[in-house]
């Protein structure tokens, strides 16, 4: 992520290459409006996510796996702040006036602490998907509530620590090739590993969801493996996004440093695009969450029906039913 929004290409004090190739006044009031709607998608969208894992209207968001989904949402929910932070920035530009350095502070604090805490979330739920799968026995030992909220306190120390690095004097240039190899081209490989040893096992439990038959043990168990089955490929669709929405701007760290090509407009044109395609796995994350997950989708619907001033009837079965002006609990 870099400071400078619209600029040519120069050296900076601390060493930095940085573009400064002008784009015309009415690409970047594209950018602008742009970044205004997909920030507004994001911070709507998310902000919804957390409120139905807040509220918990069927009691069932109250899992290691959904606290680690609220993280990504969180850091998903700075994504949209950053949007509007570099929108204001193309605003001044497009009035021709000098960035406000605060905006630029703001915008790369913000968004370094979410794309950082962003990949190390996904790390961890690779993890826990891995127990979840790989060794469902020792789940309970490996992975709980309070291990899961100590993980996330590790990570965001961690985000805290590492966005400021640049800041503290750490030339951005090696930060940045640091940052893309240690927490996404390192991570990628080994995620991708693990998740292929996942994908086997769960062709192994799909051929055996095949193969039960209906006593109560039986349908139980499919019952367990149909729901781990839907939370592998839903995880597996998420890294899939952050992958395609990080992996230009991996590139374009590279043209930056390596590549005499970041003097041309079509350099300057790749560097805004790729900030843009930051946002891409912020926007489809919650919406992949309902799709793919039926108690968010159950979450979600109680949540709206909540807020239009029905209220939620809980069985213990955590099926819901809907009922004006008064709220039961059985």
């Amino acid at each position: 992520m870099t400071l400078v929004m619209n600029s040519t290409l120069s050296t900076n004090a601390s060493g930095q290459p940085t573009s400064n190739t002008p784009l015309l006044g009415d690409g970047i009031l594209g950018f602008i409006i742009f970044d205004l709607m997909i920030g507004t998608i994001i911070i709507v969208a998310n902000a919804f996510l957390l409120i139905a894992i807040y509220r918990d209207p069927c009691r069932c968001l109250r899992t290691p796996s959904v606290f680690l989904i609220a993280n990504l949402s969180v850091a998903d929910f700075l994504m949209g702040i950053v949007s509007y932070l570099r929108a204001v920035g193309w605003i001044y530009s497009y009035c021709g006036l000098s960035s406000i350095f605060i905006v630029n502070i703001s915008q790369y604090l913000l968004g370094a602490l979410s794309v950082l805490a962003a990949g190390l979330t996904l790390v961890a739920m690779s993890y826990e998907r891995y127990i979840a799968v790989i060794e469902p026995l020792k789940y309970p030992l490996k992975i709980s509530n309070s291990r899961a909220k100590i993980g996330i306190a590790v990570i965001w120390i961690n985000a805290l620590v590492l966005s400021v690095l640049p800041v503290s004097g750490l030339p951005l240039a090696v930060f940045s090739l640091i940052y893309c190899y240690s927490h996404f081209a390192i991570p990628a490989i080994a995620l991708t590993a693990v998740y292929i040893k996942i994908s086997k096992t769960v062709a192994l439990q799909r051929q055996e969801l095949k193969d039960v038959r209906a006593s109560l043990t039986e349908a139980n168990r499919r019952k367990q493996l149909e729901r781990e089955n839907r939370m592998f490929t839903a995880f597996v669709l998420i890294l899939l996004v952050f992958y395609f929405s990080f992996f230009p701007y991996f590139i374009k760290v590279h043209i930056l440093y390596f590549c005499s090509c970041r003097t041309s407009l079509a350099y300057d044109v790749y560097h805004h695009i790729t900030n843009v395609l930051l946002s891409v796995s912020s926007v489809l994350d919650p919406f992949m969450y309902a799709w793919r997950l039926p108690k968010f989708k159950r979450s979600f619907r109680s949540c709206f029906l909540l807020c239009r001033g029905r209220s939620v009837v809980v069985p213990l079965g955590g099926t819901t039913s809907f009922y004006q002006n008064r709220t039961i609990f059985h």
